[in-house]
């Protein structure tokens, strides 16, 4: 899944001791965040979709800006 590669590059970007890492691992992070950007729970994610769930999660968007 591309999710959780991206996801466990951001994890390796925070590093171990980072305030800003959340406590689930990148795998069930990447799984929850699909989970809720997947509006039609069709299994797959639009562009539209992928977008606005970036932009509506507030730790992911916490995670991605410096």
């Amino acid at each position: 899944m591309e999710a959780i590669t991206i996801d466990q590059a951001i994890y390796d970007m925070l590093g171990a001791c980072s305030s800003n890492k959340p406590a689930d691992s990148a795998e069930e992070r990447a799984k929850n965040i699909f989970a809720k950007m997947d509006e039609n729970n069709d299994g797959q994610l639009t562009q539209d979709e992928f977008l606005k769930g970036c932009l509506q999660d507030e730790e992911l968007s916490k995670m991605l800006a410096p």
